[in-house]
């Protein structure tokens, strides 16, 4: 590439690894900046890494105070024990596989 400042959206998918179809949507709708000359855009190495940095998703997981898997998503967690207002969390697949409605410190009681 001659010049290292701005890239094409075809340069932009290339380095992502992803399509052109979905950079050239993110430009149109004003998610990812660019300059548009004419009929050309061209998306700053800038803006493209402030735009990589603001989509991060930041780890809100937890651990299933059953099984003990770890898990990135909060989703996976959506149940807690329901022992006199524990909020220790319970796996998806413990609550509804295994039916498992308290924590291990609770289940024993």
């Amino acid at each position: 590439m001659a010049n290292d400042t701005y890239m094409s959206l075809e340069e932009v998918a290339e380095f992502l690894g992803v399509t052109y179809q979905l950079i050239y949507k993110l430009v149109r709708s004003g998610s990812l900046p660019a300059a548009r000359l004419g009929k050309i855009y061209r998306v700053s190495r800038a803006d493209l890494e402030r735009y990589l940095e603001s989509s991060k998703a930041p780890a809100s997981g937890g651990t299933c105070s059953v099984c003990g898997t770890v898990y990135k998503s909060a989703g996976s967690l959506k149940n807690t024990c329901g022992e006199d207002g524990c909020e220790e969390p319970i796996c998806f697949d413990c609550w509804t596989r295994l039916g498992v409605r308290r924590c291990k410190k609770h289940a024993k009681s």
